[in-house]
């Protein structure tokens, strides 16, 4: 009798540590989904914290450069990244989650800059590029073997490389590098030179949270998110987060419809 009671005690304490942990997760400021500001964290970061909660489980969600995220997730020493893109190769080793957003990635040069690009990578051959370390662009784009590709720590360092003319392209994601041109301090201050976007898109992308299949805690994870992911939409919550950032209507829209698609069920 006392063994059995000694065995429901334990499985309730194992159950209890579980609910009442606080998970670890972990991103790189990637506005305007996760911005890393107080008052306005990022639409994507208050979703899934929101989610997580209405599972009863806590999360902080540390802002780091995007390769040290991933490496702390390879490592264990997070249970989740927020916001990767989708690979092969990463799917060898991540458990994703549906989609969360959709963003798209894109070209950017100099206003006064001669650029030809016909939508065919093998007409960039001629270029340098830079982008962000383990930043995904497309697949196409991360195996095309007549690019010249420079990396940096972060977008904004691959903008500042672009604005002073030592490099001819940046390739990295559409919305979070014109957030940052209009709001980071050290692209303000730098070079006054007029960046803009080169057609066609490189890619459209979807945003995922991803663990890794070997972490203890990674399927549990995933269900929870799920879970609280179909709560929210179903609450109106998901909507409410929505309305306290600056998307218009057709981005709430997309947003919301993707969350009603993917959580109806």
């Amino acid at each position: 009798m006392m063994s059995r009671l000694s065995l429901l005690c334990c499985c309730l304490l194992i159950s209890f540590s579980i609910n009442c942990q606080t998970w670890q997760l972990v991103t790189e400021p990637f506005p305007p989904y996760f911005i890393d500001e107080p008052n306005k964290p990022g639409w994507l970061h208050e979703v899934i914290i929101a989610a997580l909660k209405t599972q009863k489980h806590q999360a902080t969600i540390e802002y780091t450069h995007w390769a040290r995220a991933l490496k702390l997730a390879k490592r264990h020493k997070r249970v989740a990244v927020l916001g990767a893109f989708y690979t092969k190769q990463r799917a060898r080793y991540f458990t994703y989650s549906p989609s969360l957003a959709t963003a798209h990635t894109v070209l950017f040069k100099r206003v006064d800059s001669k650029i030809t690009y016909t939508g065919s990578l093998y007409s960039l051959k001629p270029y340098t590029i830079s982008k962000g370390e383990d930043y995904v662009v497309s697949e196409q784009f991360e195996h095309h073997p007549n690019l010249s590709v420079t990396t940096t720590g972060s977008l904004i360092e691959s903008l500042l490389l672009l604005k002073h003319g030592r490099v001819d392209l940046v390739a990295g994601t559409k919305e979070v590098a014109l957030y940052w041109l209009d709001n980071s301090e050290r692209l303000q201050q730098a070079k006054q030179t007029e960046l803009e976007i080169v057609t066609p898109y490189l890619a459209t992308q979807h945003l995922y949270v991803i663990t890794d299949k070997n972490h203890p805690q990674a399927e549990l994870f995933q269900q929870s998110l799920s879970l609280g992911l179909k709560a929210i939409t179903a609450s109106g919550k998901l909507l409410e987060i929505l309305k306290h950032y600056e998307l218009n209507e057709k981005e709430i829209s997309h947003i919301t419809q993707l969350y009603e698609k993917t959580y109806a069920n």
